[in-house]
């Protein structure tokens, strides 16, 4: 079975919020062998609704569609329903009675412009909403059933497990999806290294993105069951290893401060850090991570250049002769940190993330990356190139990464 799937609303269309409900189905559609054939966004209008309905219906046997099932007059998707099936909009008691109880369980005086979400187009079956007020609507339109559901992300996950998918069932087969997460070179790079792995037709089909600082590599892989979807995965996911060696960070969630904090784990080892251009970004990245707290035991973030006397032991006569920005104040970044914390390991970064500061000897993207632990301090210089937030994610992911690959080592 393949499926197209509608988000609705002109906040996604202008940018002003991410749809993260196309990826959410995508994934569960897979997951019951259905293979999603397109991704649409379309704005508040009912043509325009109506329009992209027809569409994907005569596109796919199964289309689904999020958002625009909300009380407000922009809120036009039960509208642009009606208009594909060539039918009126109807009061369903039974709907109405629901979201009434939805506002006297919360001891709150219902608006009356909630009764416009129990209008239905006639004919259609509406699918019950237990955490908000919008029922969903499913209905035939030509030979593909269109399932219509609430753009709010809880409310649209619930109603999908407990309704929607029961009513697909299972197609003939499945679809599964690996991600190998790379570092360390370009997506060019990577796919010259795969190119063969990389053509179409293939099974399972192989493919890159670059996400987050990371060069992901997808495998999607189609056969009868799990079983042998799993057989051919693992199969492609060894080569693809085996081709990209340390370049391979981890597998589906493991991205690089998992993987970090899994080898740092395995040794019984453990970390601080001392920022200075990255603003404590690779504390955030290490702490998001749960569990952490047993092998990060902190870090500093010392920018100012009197932090970085005060706080790590920098001596004032060492920046003076070679500037904050510079491979000795790295290293001694480094060192100091872990005197402090008692770390198995310390990591430091001091750099000029831009977009002004650069000078001719030290361009806007000059990093040094400072790496102490039992065997000595080294530091490697870099020119990272971008905008200043990307400067900062590709030195904290750098950082990380000289640890990721000194434990593996």
């Amino acid at each position: 079975m393949k499926a197209v799937i509608l988000s609705i609303g002109t906040e996604l269309v202008s940018g002003q919020t991410v749809d993260t409900n196309s990826a959410y189905l995508s994934r569960e559609l897979a997951g019951l062998g259905v293979e999603t054939i397109a991704h649409a966004t379309v704005g508040d209008e009912q043509p325009a609704i109506a329009a992209a309905i027809r569409e994907a219906a005569a596109r796919a046997p199964l289309v689904l569609v999020t958002g625009g099932l909300g009380p407000t007059e922009d809120d036009l998707t039960r509208q642009a329903m009606a208009e594909v099936l060539g039918v009126a909009l109807r009061l369903d008691a039974r709907c109405l009675s629901q979201i009434e109880e939805f506002f006297r369980r919360r001891e709150r005086e219902m608006n009356p412009a909630n009764r416009v979400q129990a209008m239905l187009p006639a004919g259609a079956e509406p699918l019950d909403n237990p955490l908000g007020t919008a029922p969903g609507i499913t209905a035939t339109v030509g030979q593909s059933r269109v399932y219509v559901m609430p753009g709010v992300p809880r409310e649209m996950e619930l109603m999908f497990a407990g309704q929607v998918a029961p009513r697909i069932g299972r197609s003939a087969g499945v679809v599964t999806h690996h991600i190998l997460h790379t570092f360390g070179q370009g997506e060019s790079d990577i796919a010259s290294k795969i190119a063969d792995l990389m053509q179409r037709g293939r099974n399972p089909l192989v493919g890159t993105t670059v996400a987050a600082g990371l060069v992901s590599v997808r495998v999607l892989t189609r056969a009868k069951d799990r079983s042998a979807a799993e057989k051919l995965a693992r199969e492609t996911i060894a080569l693809l290893r085996d081709r990209l060696g340390e370049l391979v960070v981890g597998e589906d969630d493991e991205t690089m401060s998992p993987a970090v904090g899994m080898l740092l784990l395995s040794r019984g080892q453990t970390l601080a850090t001392a920022e200075s251009c990255t603003g404590g970004m690779i504390g955030e990245m290490l702490t998001a991570v749960a569990g952490s707290s047993r092998y990060y035991l902190g870090g500093v973030v010392a920018y100012a250049n009197q932090a970085k006397t005060a706080l790590l032991g920098v001596a004032e006569s060492l920046l003076a002769a070679h500037g904050a920005v510079s491979e000795p104040v790295a290293a001694a970044m480094a060192e100091g940190c872990r005197k402090r914390f008692a770390s198995d390991w310390a990591v430091s970064v001091t750099g000029i993330a831009g977009p002004a500061g650069g000078t001719d000897e030290k361009p806007v993207g000059l990093v040094y990356i400072g790496l102490s632990g039992p065997d000595g301090t080294q530091v490697r210089r870099h020119i990272l190139p971008g905008t200043r937030d990307i400067v900062r994610l590709r030195a904290s992911l750098t950082a990380l990464n000289h640890l990721r690959l000194k434990l593996r080592r």
